[in-house]
């Protein structure tokens, strides 16, 4: 099958309808299961108005389009597949891969034994893959292809020769089978956190390489701004030209902040490696290349970046600061805006401060109270206590900290014109304020350091 995943499909992808397929739930799939257990109990196919019956609650307006397009001759006549349709509707279903995975498992464990033998499996794929391929406008492979690498796989699957497959066996052949994943990504827009992950770390080895590329060695720190102008120029010459400006302005500005001093026309490396990291992230999440990401595609984002699952709160509480232009999806500059800190018109990019607030934000509500504030402080302070003692100071660390905090909170409530908001700054600070304030307290530690050395 290596050879057909390569296969070019014979019309366009109908992507209104896959995002419609990758809403549904397994719920709604369990519900037209007991539709079938119910009225058909000794069926295997059904004619378009018995399909209607079981399919219509989950497919509403594309029942008619999804019977057409899985059945053989494209056409209300003769009689579909269930299993078929239940599988190709749980292959897009909005659910976690794993679900998924033993959803399938068990749909085609016909004895319930909780192990799948070699003629359940021929089954499995026959209906899976025939029925995936015919959604997506992709020539079915033959019957005949389909159990030959049955066969093949059976034998590589049963480790144990048990002869019969685990779930665990068949999931861990699922998740390392790269090819495949990237086969569901192309043609059916089907993402998973382990590819979206491998896709990620592809990126970031890329855009290291360029640097390298640019400056002709893996040692030197610094590389000027128009040779890596021309590597992306080159590389991504169909990206829109207002998505690099924002990206090389972001690398110059944050590289100015990392050399605290201004250097245009230079990039250093770890500004650069940072914003890239960011930007491979979005790259592993843009299944449609389109410089946008979904809600369903966000997790993916997320994951890619931090390497954690976010959970749903965390999701919904992300996409409201995220869309900022309220269209329902994360746009490429909306993700790097949303990294960076917006100083008088420059972008500087501080990725790891979401790292920080996501630690401290345990509730996932998109604020953290001065609390939190105040023991982030004292834990990035540490090493700063025991200088402070050789002040020898009536005042003690703790209280320190909070006339730090104070102070700034201060200062971020007079930049603020909402009174009503001001009253709420002194108990929480939403993202974009806490990205304000950890400036202000990051020069305010560096300033006590320098003091602190002198002593």
């Amino acid at each position: 099958m290596g050879n057909y995943f390569k296969t070019k499909p014979k019309d366009k992808l109908d992507r209104e309808m896959i995002e419609f397929l990758k809403s549904r739930k397994l719920l709604h799939i369990n519900e037209a299961i007991d539709v079938v257990n119910t009225k058909f109990p000794n069926s295997k196919y059904l004619e378009y108005s018995d399909y209607c019956d079981v399919f219509n609650p989950i497919l509403e307006i594309w029942t008619q389009h999804v019977y057409q397009l899985l059945s053989s001759n494209s056409s209300l006549e003769g009689s579909n597949d269930i299993y078929e349709s239940l599988a190709v509707l749980t292959i897009f279903s909005d659910e976690e891969q794993e679900l998924k995975l033993q959803f399938i498992f068990q749909l085609f464990d016909t004895d319930k034994s909780g192990e799948i033998e070699k003629d359940e499996l021929v089954v499995a794929l026959e209906r899976c893959i025939r029925g995936l391929c015919k959604l997506v406008h992709l020539p079915a492979p033959s019957i005949k292809d389909i159990d030959f690498y049955a066969e093949r796989l059976f034998l590589e699957l049963d480790r144990d020769y048990s002869y019969t497959i685990s779930f665990n066996e068949f999931k861990l052949w699922i998740i390392g089978n790269f090819e495949l994943q990237d086969f569901l990504l192309k043609y059916a827009l089907i993402q998973t956190y382990e590819n979206a992950s491998r896709r990620y770390k592809e990126k970031r080895i890329l855009y290291e390489n360029f640097f390298i590329n640019a400056v002709g060695n893996d040692k030197c720190q610094l590389c000027e701004l128009e040779s890596i102008k021309q590597l992306f120029l080159t590389e991504f010459n169909n990206q829109q030209q207002e998505i690099l400006d924002l990206l090389f302005k972001t690398l110059q500005d944050s590289s100015n902040a990392y050399l605290e001093q201004k250097n245009d026309g230079w990039i250093c490396k770890q500004a650069y490696l940072d914003v890239m990291n960011a930007w491979a992230a979005f790259d592993a999440s843009d299944i449609n290349y389109d410089n946008e990401v979904s809600m369903s595609e966000l997790k993916y984002l997320i994951y890619a970046y931090e390497g954690d699952k976010p959970d749903y709160y965390r999701l919904q509480t992300e996409m409201e600061i995220l869309d900022m232009d309220q269209s329902g999806r994360i746009t490429r500059d909306e993700w790097i805006k949303y990294l960076c800190v917006n100083e008088k018109g420059k972008y500087v990019f501080r990725g790891t401060l979401q790292h920080q607030f996501n630690e401290y934000d345990k509730d996932h509500k998109g604020m953290l109270s001065i609390k939190d504030i105040k023991d982030l402080l004292n834990n990035s302070m540490k090493d700063l206590k025991v200088s402070y003692k050789k002040l020898n100071s009536t005042q003690n660390f703790e209280e320190m900290v909070d006339d730090l905090i104070n102070d700034i909170v201060q200062q971020l409530q007079e930049g603020n014109q909402d009174q009503q908001s001001n009253q709420n700054q002194l108990l929480f600070l939403t993202w974009n304020e806490f990205k304000s304030f950890m400036e202000k307290a990051t020069l305010k530690q560096d300033q006590l350091r320098q003091f602190l050395a002198k002593l």
